[in-house]
């Protein structure tokens, strides 16, 4: 199998970064955490992978920063910089099948609803 290299984003943190480290460290990726979501305590990661973490709150209190940031993102995806791994797409109206497949655990990427 060839390697392969990804980035992992997450915005939530709490007990679930561990299971983030385990496949940044599979794929030779980064971890990357912009967020704080779950109040519950993150385990850090004890093997060695490449971690970037912003811990400032400040950046999403001034509208032009977060402009910025949008602005950033959007330019990464459309240019192909930043690449979104989606799973499955639900319709809206299946949400319930959206959430029995995600609490499943088995899926690669995001999960998403359309409207």
């Amino acid at each position: 199998m060839a390697s392969r290299s990804s980035s992992i984003l997450d915005s939530v943190l709490g007990p679930g970064l561990a299971d983030l480290a385990d496949a940044a460290k599979r794929f030779s990726g980064t971890l990357v955490g912009v967020g704080w979501l779950d109040p519950r305590p993150a385990p850090f990661p004890s093997n060695p992978i490449t971690m970037i973490r912003y811990m400032s709150f400040e950046h999403t209190l001034d509208p032009v920063v977060v402009h910025r940031i949008a602005a950033f993102l959007t330019a990464g995806i459309r240019t192909g910089a930043l690449r979104p791994t989606i799973d499955t797409v639900f319709p809206l109206d299946d949400i319930v099948a959206a959430h029995r497949y995600l609490e499943k655990g088995h899926h690669i990427g995001k999960i998403v609803a359309t409207v």
